[in-house]
């Protein structure tokens, strides 16, 4: 029986984004086995990461370590109030530590309160087994050297908790299980790059870990590639300027401390090396004074066989060395002839009759040819199951608690018995005695156009109506207001003074469009009624005073949109 190798956590990394199995859990179990903890926790980000520790450590007060970016908006909406680590830590419900020493866990222990070690900047440290209660990412920058994957982790001993926040996205995971397989790399990188800094910076620089200095606060500005990424990044927190050299070389970190460009740093040294380059460079001579090769006299080879055009001459002039050009007295030149005079001989070559060229014969090929074997008999190929390099994670979230109460309005009063259905009469006109009764002009303005429109209304009901004439609706005038109000929408709030005037505003649109009396489609009384009451359904718009069936089929989702904006 042979033992099954395991691979170590790290080297399982290479080969994570293969493996069968659900995305989600594959990556969590491979990151704990890196942290040597029991159980992992993915989360969708940074305020998924509070809302988590909110729900495992209860409303309180957080010490952070002052070399800690930590983000407090988050952690002030789940509850958790973020203090330093000066002072007594009686009462606090945890420490957040960077990287802490034997020291600080003990003050931890005699305070009593929990450990929290940041491993964002530097995953697989093995906290869980020195102490740590969890062990956190606050985001995955450093896992995959990128910021595009929002993803946050928690990790601890014992009993894995209940998700008390959203996970993250399949999108987020698959580009996780892709990056996370050059970690072990790029962690060595960031190592050697941390060492050398270290000692050409001196004392003037602090360790924050084995991937990150702490220096001064001037020492650079934040820049906006994020800590932990392949690039070099800098970021001020409380105790000093964070700083991660990514994969970048040590000349390169050196010149974004010195505020420099290290693109124009690279230019400009590899300058010097283009000039004594061409310095060295041979210096070519001028055309003139080179030396050129006479042209080799063409010597008659009839009578030399192949043998003798190899063998030096005694008896001729050695023309084939190289010679300077000697100067040449103008009248000699006058008396040159032309290059153009100069004929070559025609040489009298015999005609080849390739008709009368005997033909070889045709080549007689040998081909061995291999026996005829019987053939094997074919099996057929046991189809294996294809299965997506992305796989979408099958397990069920529970829902997550709102984080405050959404409300619709004022609740109304519970009814004690449902009421009549209405009569024919009022069905026609779509409003009850009660609400005819209340349907008054406001003003004199407003009765006047009523006066005016109802001569119209009576001439049109003259006329004989089509079959499917749609329900005359009534106008809905409101009750007169008293002498000493200032009209229906007196006591309305700014944001339901706007949406009252957005209401009036779309109203006499309407109207104007369909060339009735403004108070057929809705009174000031009911616009602002609705504007008080802030409807979100028809249901709710059908308990507004004055809404009867007909203008609520009506204009019941236009009025709807209003108020919505």
């Amino acid at each position: 029986m042979t033992k099954e190798h395991v691979l170590r956590p790290d080297a399982r990394l290479v080969r994570l984004h293969a493996e069968r199995g659900d995305p989600q859990a594959r990556l969590s179990e491979a990151l704990a086995a890196l942290e040597e903890a029991d159980w992992g926790l993915l989360l969708s980000g940074e305020a998924a990461l509070a809302r988590q520790l909110a729900a495992l450590l209860g409303p309180g007060t957080l010490r952070v370590d002052g070399r800690l970016d930590v983000n407090r908006t988050p952690l002030a909406e789940a509850g958790l109030a973020v203090a330093d680590l000066h002072g007594d830590l009686g009462g606090a419900r945890a420490v957040w530590l960077l990287e802490p020493d034997r020291a600080a866990f003990e003050r931890a222990r005699r305070a009593g309160v929990k450990v929290i070690v940041d491993g964002t900047l530097a995953p697989g440290g093995g906290w869980p087994a020195q102490g740590a209660d969890y062990v956190v990412y606050r985001n995955a920058v450093t896992l995959t050297g990128y910021a595009e994957a929002p993803l946050a982790a928690l990790f601890g001993q014992g009993q894995a908790p209940d998700p008390a926040a959203p996970a993250p996205s399949d999108l987020a995971v698959a580009l996780a299980l892709r990056d996370v397989a050059t970690l072990p790399l790029r962690l060595a990188r960031f190592g050697r790059t941390v060492a050398h800094l270290t000692e050409r910076l001196g004392t003037s620089v602090r360790q924050a870990g084995p991937t990150a200095l702490l220096l001064a606060p001037d020492a650079a500005a934040d820049t906006l590639a994020p800590l932990g990424g392949i690039l070099a990044a800098a970021r001020h927190v409380p105790d000093g300027l964070l700083l991660t050299p990514g994969l970048e070389d040590t000349d390169s970190v050196l010149a974004l401390l010195r505020g420099e460009n290290p693109r124009e740093v690279a230019a400009e040294e590899a300058e010097p090396q283009r000039e004594r380059f061409e310095r060295e460079r041979p210096e070519r001579r001028p055309r003139e004074d080179r030396f050129r090769p006479e042209r080799r006299p063409d010597w008659n080879r009839d009578g030399a066989g192949r043998r003798d055009r190899f063998r030096p001459q005694t008896d001729r002039p050695q023309a084939d060395r190289f010679q300077p050009d000697r100067p040449e007295r103008a009248a000699e030149r006058r008396d040159r002839p032309a290059r153009s005079e100069f004929n070559r001989p025609e040489t009298n070559r015999p005609e080849i009759n390739r008709a009368a060229a005997p033909e070889p014969e045709s080549i007689s090929r040998f081909t061995f040819e291999a026996p005829d074997l019987p053939a094997a008999p074919e099996v057929a190929a046991e189809e294996q199951p294809w299965e997506p390099e992305i796989v979408f994670s099958d397990i069920q979230q529970p829902p997550v608690p709102l984080t405050h109460t959404i409300s619709s309005g004022p609740d109304a009063a519970a009814l004690s018995e449902l009421p009549p259905l209405a009569e024919p009469e009022q069905a026609e006109t779509g409003q009850t005695e009660e609400e005819q009764a209340d349907d008054l002009p406001t003003s004199e303005a407003e009765a006047e156009e009523v006066a005016t429109a109802e001569p119209e209304q009576q001439e049109a009901a003259a006329e004989p109506e089509p079959e499917a004439a749609p329900i005359p609706l009534t106008p809905d005038l409101p009750a007169a207001p008293a002498a000493d109000a200032d009209g229906p929408a007196a006591d309305l709030t700014e944001e339901q003074a706007a949406i009252y005037a957005r209401l009036r505003e779309w109203r006499n649109a309407e109207a104007k469009r369909q060339e009735i009396s403004r108070f057929i489609v809705a009174s000031n009384a009911a616009l602002a009624e609705i504007a008080r009451r802030v409807p979100y359904t028809l249901d709710d718009l059908a308990a507004v005073r004055g809404m009867g069936p007909a203008r609520l089929q009506k204009y019941g989702e236009k009025i709807l949109e209003v108020v919505r904006g």
